[in-house]
């Protein structure tokens, strides 16, 4: 949930013009690589440099690589491209932040505490009857209880 939310948020950013660098990216040089297939751009690199001659795109040649290697600015990318690239970074860092660690390191340490016997029965019921019986059967118990 929170990250649609965020993501609709990205969206609305986007259609209000904030600015964060350039269109909200931290990133404003995209190697062809990058862009292939995003917000309905051609999937192949040729197909992609065809498009970007077309269209007049802003580029400039990529640094360290031999060859004809370019980067194309996200200024001159078409505005689809742009909300893609925004919402993949939005994305990506969305998921970086989560509590997922925190959460692991929990049921880790709930885990420790528990004797070697507890511990074996505990494993051989969740590779035995899968992790979703083990909540099912937490469940009833709370109902009993309860009742």
């Amino acid at each position: 949930m929170v990250y649609y939310l965020e993501t609709i948020r990205a969206a609305g950013e986007i259609a209000r013009g904030i600015n964060k660098g350039v269109m909200g990216m931290d990133k404003e040089w995209f190697a062809t690589n990058e862009l292939t297939g995003v917000g309905g751009l051609p999937k192949t690199p040729q197909g992609l440099n065809k498009r970007a001659r077309e269209d007049g795109w802003e580029k400039r040649r990529r640094k360290g690589v031999q060859g004809r290697g370019v980067e194309y600015s996200i200024r001159s990318l078409p505005q689809e491209v742009r909300k893609s690239l925004l919402l993949k970074e939005r994305a990506v860092a969305e998921y970086q932040t989560r509590q997922e660690p925190t959460l692991l390191a929990s049921w880790i340490h709930i885990f420790q505490q528990l004797s070697e016997s507890e511990q074996s029965r505990l494993i051989n019921f969740i590779l035995r009857e899968g992790a979703l019986a083990m909540l099912s059967r937490l469940e009833n118990t709370a109902d009993d209880q309860t009742a």
